[in-house]
This record gives C-alpha cells, structure tokens and sequence, in this order.
C-alpha cells in the first residue's frame, strides 16, 4: 500500500470495492483477488491508526 495516499482516500477505495465484492454476479477469481486486495486495505488502514494514535499519546504525554 502506497505511503503517501491519505487514510481518507485508502477508506474510499475500501468502500467501493466492499461494493463490488458484495455483487452476486462475480466469478469466483476476481471476487478472490478484490478480497485479498481488501484485507491488504484494511490492514493498512488499521496500521495507519495505530501509528497515529501512537502519536498523539506521545504529544498527550508532553501535555501532562
């Protein structure tokens, strides 16, 4: 997953393809492969707020 992409952008494209893995009509491949792709997404986005959310108790810390 690229760095550089927005924790909002990574959520949207997560979104869409949760739609498409959720129509009835896929052949069984690409309903595998948008899957997989989906599970990468949403173990990067978990990383993303598990790193921020380190950071700001780092600040929260400094605060006290």
């Amino acid at each position: 997953m690229d760095n550089e992409k927005k924790y909002e952008e990574v959520f949207a494209e997560l979104e869409k393809l949760v739609e498409k893995i959720e129509d009835t009509e896929r052949d069984l491949t690409s309903l595998r492969d948008d899957i997989a792709k989906a599970l990468e997404m949403i173990k990067w986005c978990r990383e993303h707020i598990r790193g921020n959310r380190e950071e700001i108790e780092k600040l929260m810390e400094k605060w006290q």
